[in-house]
């Protein structure tokens, strides 16, 4: 009885935590929470001093590159992708090519007209004559390269027609209208479907003056809206002896030299869409029928464009593009004649002596041979003598008395190349040569051979270090 009495009560006391949902205390439970406390405040204080200790390299590693002496920078980590300094010791680079080249010979001389004012220019190059009486004259029609290179810039045709237009009674109005006022005209009638490049053909090959005020509107919203474009156009493109009153030409208050013209047809002609709408003899309207270019020279010697002109004012005007091989390139040569007072035959036949004339004077002019140097690379810290040069010959096409220009940009990387330093044929420059209308070729100068980086800790002391191009002796 004693024994069955002691084992019930040691049973009830070791169930009776486990039917009221409680565990029993251990004794060791305690001692392991504390030591879990421990190493927390342990790793919490590791990590607060690694974090200072961090801050404290940098902004000594920061201090010292902004005080060292020679040039420095940041530079994107590769493995990173964000910013560091670094502390890189750039060299001196000396030009050995002559930033201006007169090409050899005599000047040009061109069979410019003896009455009226011509221009001869070659695109992508310059201006290569005009005669002496360059004056702000009445143009006519010519005024419509103006409205449709705004057309054109603002509604790019693309490899379509453009949007299709329907005709109203009122422009069927306002061409009975310029016809009594004697202009040049494009029938329409109400009903009519017409496409914007029908539209821009009907402008520039019959020279209808009531499309050009069609036009305007569309564009612009009014054609005093549309003429202050024009003339905004015009100063843009530093056509300053330029001013136009109307989209057509028939006011003769739109006025312009030879000069300005071929500035502006040179633009013109780069423009996508303009030699499509002109570059034939004529066109086929729905209703007006076949309609002829009055360019009376398209299609001969290369030509491809651009523009005729007639008004008692101005009297016969002519623009002229064409397309000469030189060498092994093709350019585009303009030819501009105004005020000529006999036909518009007579003044083809000037344009294109003019052509002629100015493609015999032209030719491709070596400027820079390639392989021999460019430039000099010089370091205070190496003896080591390099240079900086070409692979290809640079040339241009010009003519004799044209001054080329060639310049060398320095485009030294901030981060040397392999074995400490810029291996060869790193790039370390660029050369352009240009004339007066612009960069004709582009090349990398590269490194002759390896060019070691500054040693540390090298001070250049009076020696100053920089990517400036020093002129040559």
């Amino acid at each position: 009885m004693q024994t069955d009495n002691i084992g019930s009560v040691s049973m009830a006391s070791s169930v009776a935590p486990l039917l009221s949902g409680q565990v029993a205390p251990r004794p060791y439970a305690r001692q392991k929470r504390s030591e879990t406390r421990a190493r927390q405040r342990r790793m919490y204080w590791r990590r607060r001093l690694t974090v200072l200790a961090g801050l404290a390299v940098a902004v000594a590693g920061f201090a010292w590159v902004v005080s060292a002496p020679g040039p420095h920078g940041f530079v994107a980590s590769a493995d990173q992708g964000t910013l560091r300094p670094v502390h890189v010791r750039l060299p001196l680079l000396v030009r050995s090519v002559p930033q201006l080249t007169t090409i050899p010979g005599p000047a040009p001389a061109l069979p410019f007209p003896p009455v009226g004012e011509s221009a001869v220019l070659v695109r992508g190059v310059g201006l290569l004559g005009a005669t002496r009486s360059e004056a702000s004259v009445p143009i006519a029609s010519v005024t419509k390269v103006m409205t449709a290179t705004i057309v054109l810039s603002d509604h790019p045709l693309g490899s379509g027609s453009g949007p299709t237009f329907t005709m109203t009674e009122a422009d069927h109005e306002a061409w009975i209208a310029a016809v009594a006022n004697g202009d040049s005209t494009l029938e329409v009638v109400a009903g009519e479907r017409l496409s914007e490049r029908q539209l821009l053909e009907a402008l520039m090959m019959p020279s209808a003056d009531n499309i050009a005020d069609y036009l305007a509107r569309w564009d612009a919203g009014s054609i005093s809206a549309f003429v202050r474009k024009m003339n905004q156009m015009a100063a843009t493109l530093g056509l300053h002896q330029t001013h136009y009153a109307d989209a057509s030409g028939v006011n003769p208050g739109s006025r312009s030299n030879a000069i300005d013209q071929a500035i502006l047809a040179a633009y013109a002609m780069s423009i996508p869409g303009m030699i499509s709408v002109e570059d034939h003899p004529g066109w086929t309207f729905p209703v007006e029928g076949a309609a002829p270019n009055y360019n009376p020279v398209i299609g001969e010697d290369g030509v491809i464009g651009l523009k005729s002109g007639f008004t008692d004012a101005a009297q016969i005007c002519l623009v002229t593009a064409a397309r000469r091989k030189v060498g092994d390139r093709v350019v585009l040569v303009i030819a501009v004649t105004l005020g000529q007072p006999s036909s518009l035959a007579a003044a083809g036949d000037i344009d294109l002596a003019l052509l002629d004339a100015a493609t015999a004077e032209l030719g491709v002019h070596q400027i820079v041979r390639g392989y021999e140097p460019v430039a000099a690379v010089t370091a205070g810290w190496t003896h080591k003598q390099l240079d900086l040069f070409v692979t290809e010959h640079m040339t241009v096409v010009g003519w004799p008395g044209l001054v080329v220009t060639t310049t060398l940009k320095p485009d030294i990387p901030v981060k040397p190349g392999a074995g400490r330093g810029w291996s060869p044929l790193t790039k370390m420059a660029t050369v352009e040569v240009s004339t007066a209308a612009g960069t004709q070729q582009v090349e990398p100068a590269k490194l002759s051979g390896f060019l070691p980086s500054a040693p540390p800790g090298w001070s250049p002391g009076s020696t100053a270090s920089s990517t400036t191009v020093a002129a040559s002796s």
